[in-house]
């Protein structure tokens, strides 16, 4: 319970940020759930459950104090709720099938207007045998999820063993999908103290066995995450091979985000800048490597309807002077509101609908001033829905016109724009990565249609990503390191069905045990040659030991035996590199001169 004057301190700051946030509250920790003892509360409340990319999610559930209600065609709501007299705050949850849950903490006195972002799931994996030490890949981000063998438990406490699907959903902190961060990005850190966050990564997985039990890592297991870091900077700090990054997971019950250990940048040859970030679990949810995010600045926002002043619902996507950014949801009045904790220098990228979900507004501003956001009736209006060439009902995601995107349930959503100097809409869609015995698949197709009216994109195309073929790696080491990052560098050829290809992958795998991991490779009966340049690297106190093996089509065992003398100071970017020589041949690490 928050009971000192710093903490509450602190939650009124974060309450003036103007946002649905978590935390808003007094320091009571008060049951929210119905009591027939207990005098009960009414409060009329309007909702708006959006998409990451602001389409409309129908039917969307919202839950407070244990009583569910469901969203219209448009995604809003208007409902009753009853509510203990006692009760200072509640956590309001958001729920869709094939989107990720969302939940927000929220003071009784706040209650009369919310709205949330959903983001879509965006891949299922399937495990044939969970019980296995191996590498679970998103074919996202180059986001991977590493397990020991023997790593989970039913919820009985049992071990999990067998078949296991694997919801995983990597964030795109450069995109749209901070749209939906869960909590608007406030959190609870080591010390008590709600503080706001921003992300250099996200990860979001679960795992459901046949039974449909969900599974947790078992007492004493724990788990490698990693994804790929597209900025070199967050929050105007510079990120470097080494650099630490606070963890923190969601707990849906609390509408907040908790601190948890520490992460990690690490090298990574997948990614655009070279990076990605890593980090070690004891349990699943979303974790997030985030920084604390504190400045000064503000900025004053509202919404007009033809010059008159109107509640609206806003989403807010901050970018920092450095690329990177964070995103607030909230629900305003006609007053409109100040926003506080906002950077000195960078741009505010503004998208706002009326209570209604029916008027739409868009606007960029500094990130100070008054921010008036105009609403008036969208220029497209169609209701859109995906289905396989069998008629089956999928969810998908895509781009209108090449430049905006969209994600809709399988039932289908509204998608409004402000598009103009346009005669015709073109649609393109993916269905999410779908995973048979050997291989990865996507379906895709595209509908051009009018300005209004129901659009149905047919996915009839099914595209291959890629094949997957079963390999094992190994770092045998005896020094006692963290862990070890492999890059396979590898290709494969077949002149009798013209076909060929190459990849470039990489893990981070513990030490001294075999993990199973799929490569993109086709069946061995479907090539005539394989050949995989494999490297790994484990590091010591700033020191670097590589081993390098070639390996060819007749083995699925990748392993690296390293030496406990290898030891040598790799380059860091510095152009005084010093020429080879007698006395520094085996302090330096050659093989990293930059060409």
């Amino acid at each position: 319970m928050i009971t000192s004057s710093i903490k509450l301190k602190n939650i009124a700051f974060a309450c003036l940020l103007g946002m649905s946030l978590a935390g808003c509250g007094s320091d009571s920790d008060s049951e929210t759930k119905p009591a027939n003892e207990e005098a009960m509360l009414q409060k009329n409340v309007s909702a708006l459950v959006l998409s990451s990319t602001g389409n409309a999610l129908a039917a969307a559930e919202i839950v407070i104090a244990g009583q569910t209600f469901k969203a219209d065609d448009l995604g809003k709501a208007a409902f009753t709720v009853q509510i203990p007299k006692s009760a200072t705050h509640v956590v309001v949850v958001f729920k869709k099938e094939g989107f990720i849950s969302q939940s927000l903490r929220i003071d009784v006195g706040q209650l009369g207007q919310l709205s949330a972002n959903l983001l879509h799931v965006k891949q299922t994996v399937s495990i044939a045998k969970i019980e296995e030490a191996q590498v679970i890949q998103s074919v996202y981000q180059n986001a991977q999820i590493t397990i020991p063998e023997n790593a989970f438990v039913l919820p009985n406490g049992q071990p999990a063993t067998g078949a296991v699907t694997v919801t995983f959903t990597p964030w795109n902190i450069a995109g749209s999908d901070l749209n939906a961060m869960p909590a608007n990005g406030v959190a609870q850190d080591a010390q008590g103290n709600i503080v706001n966050l921003i992300s250099a990564g996200m990860i979001t997985a679960t795992f459901t066995n046949a039974a449909g039990q969900k599974l947790q890592l078992a007492a004493g297991k724990t788990a490698d995450i990693q994804m790929d870091l597209p900025l070199e900077s967050i929050n105007n700090q510079k990120l470097l091979v080494g650099s630490s990054i606070p963890m923190w997971h969601f707990d849906e019950a609390k509408g907040l985000w908790a601190e948890e250990g520490v992460g990690q940048v690490v090298k990574a040859v997948t990614s655009a800048t070279g990076l990605a970030v890593h980090a070690t679990v004891s349990h699943f949810s979303t974790w997030n490597w985030d920084f604390k995010f504190v400045n000064a600045g503000s900025v004053f926002v509202q919404c007009k309807s033809a010059s008159v002043a109107v509640p609206c619902h806003i989403t807010a996507k901050v970018k920092l002077k450095d690329g990177s950014g964070l995103t607030k949801v909230n629900s305003i009045s006609a007053e409109g509101i100040s926003i506080i904790n906002m950077p000195s220098e960078g741009s505010i990228e503004w998208t706002a609908k009326d209570i209604t979900g029916t008027l739409i507004g868009e606007k960029t501003s500094a990130t100070s001033g008054n921010v008036i956001i105009d609403l008036g009736a969208p220029t497209t209006k169609n209701f859109v829905k995906c289905e396989l060439a069998n008629g089956t009902a999928v969810a998908c995601s895509g781009k209108l016109n090449g430049g905006i995107d969209f994600s809709l349930p399988k039932e289908g959503g509204n998608v409004l724009t402000g598009l103009q100097n346009v005669t015709q809409l073109n649609w393109e869609a993916t269905s999410a990565p779908y995973e048979t015995v050997s291989s990865v698949y996507q379906y895709k197709g595209n509908q051009v249609s009018g300005l209004t009216g129901d659009v149905k994109i047919i996915l009839s195309t099914s595209e291959k990503l890629f094949d997957k073929t079963v390999y094992e790696l190994l770092c045998k080491s005896p020094d006692p390191v963290f862990f070890c990052q492999v890059r396979l560098d590898g290709s494969f050829y077949s002149e009798v069905k013209n076909l060929s290809g190459s990849f470039l992958k990489s893990f981070t795998i513990p030490l001294d045990k075999k993990v199973k991991v799929y490569l993109p490779i086709p069946p061995a009966e479907s090539v005539d040659s394989v050949w995989i340049n494999a490297e790994a690297y484990i590091y010591r106190n700033g020191l670097e030991n590589r081993k390098v093996v070639e390996v060819g089509m007749n083995s699925t065992l990748i392993q690296f035996d390293f030496n406990a003398t290898d030891w040598c100071e790799p380059w860091k970017g510095d152009t005084t590199y010093p020429e080879p020589s007698e006395q520094n041949m085996n302090k330096y690490c050659w093989y990293e001169m930059p060409q």
